[in-house]
Parts: structure tokens; sequence; C-alpha cells
């Protein structure tokens, strides 16, 4: 059953309008409807104050830039593979709804419905690739 839901606003003061549907999910004697919408913007739901559901897609930010990925976690190497950086040169953090800044590890799952997450951050571990020294903030 699809019917379409407005989830807010993008920076251009666009609406913006997704599809949702809803899966029925049979687990042994449970029975779990789930609202699976389309694409999900992370940054909107975390200005909202609100987790990310679970979606066909997510929209991410790194840095300046928007990514679509179709999986709701992902890895630190992942993520900055998106934006052709490695964990080996760059620093990944993720900044919660809040303001809290928090370090990702190169091979630490990020789970996009666990936390309230508005969007990811990288700095260069060596100063001299693009800004500061992060080499004190390293992640296992």
């Amino acid at each position: 059953m699809a019917s379409e839901s407005e989830v807010g606003r993008s920076r251009e003061s666009q609406e913006e309008i997704v599809v949702v549907e809803e899966v029925v999910v049979r687990e042994g004697d449970i029975t779990e409807v789930l609202i699976v919408e389309e694409i999900i913007d992370l940054e909107v739901y975390a200005k909202q104050g609100k987790k990310a559901p679970h979606a066909k897609g997510y929209r991410i930010r790194i840095d300046r830039e928007y990514k679509e990925v179709h999986v709701p976690e992902m890895t630190g190497r992942q993520i900055l593979a998106l934006v052709g950086k490695t964990p080996e040169k760059y620093l990944l953090s993720q900044k919660l709804h809040g303001g809290q800044v928090v370090p990702v590890g190169a091979d630490q799952i990020v789970d996009f419905r666990h936390h309230i997450i508005e969007r990811f951050q990288t700095l260069a571990l060596d100063p001299t690739e693009g800004g500061g020294d992060a080499s004190r903030f390293r992640v296992g």
C-alpha cells in the first residue's frame, strides 16, 4: 500500500516528498509492519531530532558533498571511499544531533538508523593534506 508523506524541506526551501510503503515482516508468532520510505535525508531527520527510519536509501552528507546510499549501515572506510578518501590519510567523524562529534574507526560499522546522525566530517591526518593536525584523534 503506497502513500505520500512530507518529510521536510531541503536547503533550497523546496518541499521534499517521498513515497512510502508498508512492509509486513513475520518472524514466528511476531508480525511487524514497517513503513519504508524511498530515500531518507539524514540531515533533515537529525535537524528535527528524529532517528532515521527503515528506508530503501539514505542521503548522507560528508563534508560538503551529498551522497545517496542504498544500505542502512556502512563502515568508516566505505563512507570515506564515497568521497575518494582513505582512513590512512583522513579521520572520519559523525556529527550527531545536539553538536556532539564522534570519531568513526575505519572498520567501525555506522548504522544510519541507530543514532541521530546529522552529517559526517573528514579531517586530514597529515597537515599537508588539507588543514590541521588530526594525528591526536586517531581511532583504532
